[in-house]
């Protein structure tokens, strides 16, 4: 998992923070969103979400320090609003520096921690790993060995059984310094010799020209070679423990004076040999971080909005769907637990048609906004006489909102068809719609769709809602 230090993790936040300006947006759009982006900055820094809050904060100061002058209303946005708006960026750079620094501070420590943690794995690996190389040194050595004295148990079984077809007596006193090889006996005598044959993986390993051959072959005089090498007796000198452990071949004398050939050759038994294998070094318990409280907005925050909210609004506007024309009304909700709550239903001033309904008396919906401390989170409206979509100028409605609140949700009332569709575009629709300079009805491209069924909306039969008309 990629881990950043504190000062590019700061970067990345400041980034984030990025917004742009369409001045086909109005621009007192811009300042009401940048009283919510302030609101919601709040309630983060409350639910100690920190993160968040910084980079609404971070953002407010971006919107108002450098992008908003860019808007083409600029200069028609009064004096008294910039003077408040001067005031509020001097409050925000000053919170914003003191979240800089806690969040730089907990960054510091959690990087440090990192780093002290990954050395500790670094060095229990690098721990394990050598204790696997020896484990498997200590391996080799001891097939090295068992097929040593498996070879050594072979050719003394060809001994002594040759002792007997010769009719001698094993006698330990008359046992060769170095015991013959196959080949001095006659081949047809020893048929059944393979019986006790040197295992392929022990051949495999003493592949030398010395040892004693599974082919018949002519006699020979040369001596036979040792049975342990040299080599292999410097290697049990350094390995004192393994070979410690490994017990005697029997002498001549322990063997009874007639053998049943063919009667297997001797078999030791070392099930009960004390291991060589190293133990294993656990690794230290890590903290899991990756159930941490989690820093900033990730991702669409849900938005829950109350099962009442449909029949109370149908009911209020049944007078004009009567009529054929449609209803508006704006949603206002609480932040909690980076989720969205509607909790307030207003229904301005407005003007209807039988295909839309243009909002009317922005300044007093506003105000409500900021008395009652509520954010704007979406709108309803009615559809008469058609079913459940977004024509082009309900989207270019839509974008405008939710260009600044990512999940701003259309709530669309079919009342020909009593159908409900909760709406948001899809990523194509906010970028043709943000690049349409068209007004009033107008086409726009089908595939691929420009709008979608919110899925971050969720539906609550127990919730109630406040309705406030503003037409009285």
């Amino acid at each position: 998992m990629e881990h950043l230090d504190a000062k590019a993790r700061l970067k990345r936040l400041a980034e984030s923070a990025n917004i742009s300006i369409d001045s086909n947006i109005p621009i007192r759009r811009y300042y009401r969103s940048g009283n919510e982006m302030l609101r919601m900055a709040k309630v983060y820094a409350a639910e100690g979400n920190i993160e968040a809050a910084y980079v609404l904060y971070l953002k407010y100061i971006t919107l108002f320090l450098e992008k908003v002058k860019s808007h083409r209303d600029f200069s028609h946005v009064l004096p008294t609003e910039k003077k408040k708006t001067t005031e509020t960026l001097k409050l925000t750079l000053s919170i914003s520096e003191e979240l800089k620094n806690k969040l730089n501070w907990i960054y510091e420590e959690e990087h440090r921690v990192w780093l002290v943690e990954e050395e500790e794995r670094r060095q229990v690996e690098e721990h394990n790993r050598k204790l696997h190389e020896e484990e498997k040194r200590k391996r080799m050595l001891e097939d090295r060995l068992k097929a040593e004295m498996i070879e050594k148990d072979r050719q003394y079984a060809v001994w002594a059984q040759s002792q007997i077809d010769q009719g001698l007596e094993i006698d330990p006193s008359k046992q060769p310094a170095h015991i013959p090889d196959r080949q001095d006996y006659q081949p047809d005598k020893y048929k059944d010799v393979d019986e006790i044959s040197l295992p392929t993986y022990g051949q495999a390993v003493f592949n030398d020209p010395s040892a004693p051959s599974n082919e018949p072959s002519a006699p020979s005089n040369e001596p036979s070679a040792p049975l342990v090498s040299s080599d292999l007796s410097a290697a049990l000198s350094n390995f004192a423990p393994a070979a410690a452990t490994l017990p005697d071949i029997p002498s001549a004398a322990s063997i009874p004076a007639a053998i049943a050939f063919p009667t297997p050759a001797p078999r030791f038994d070392r099930s009960s040999k004390p291991t060589t294998t190293p133990p294993v070094v656990e690794r230290p318990a890590i903290p899991d971080r990756t159930s941490k409280p989690t820093f900033g907005v990730q991702g669409t925050r849900s938005v829950i909005v109350p099962e009442k909210l449909i029949s109370k609004f149908l009911a209020i506007a049944k007078s004009n769907s009567d009529r054929d024309v449609e209803t508006l009304g704006m949603l206002g909700g609480k932040l909690a637990q980076n989720k969205f709550t509607v909790t307030h239903l207003l229904i301005p001033k407005q003007s209807g048609k039988s295909d839309r309904c243009d909002l009317e008396g922005h300044e007093e919906l506003f105000d409500i906004y900021e008395k009652d401390d509520i954010i704007l989170v979406g709108w309803i409206h009615t559809h008469p006489a058609f079913d459940v979509f977004l024509s082009s100028v309900d989207m270019h409605n839509q974008y405008e909102y939710q260009n600044m609140l990512h999940e701003f949700i259309a709530i669309v009332c079919s009342i020909k068809f009593n159908e409900t569709g909760y709406l948001s575009l899809t990523d194509h629709g906010m970028k043709e719609i943000g690049e349409c300079r068209q007004e009033n009805f107008h086409p726009h491209s089908k595939e691929p769709p420009l709008f979608a069924s919110a899925g971050h909306v969720t539906v609550d039969k127990q919730l109630d809602i406040v309705l406030r008309d503003l037409r009285i």
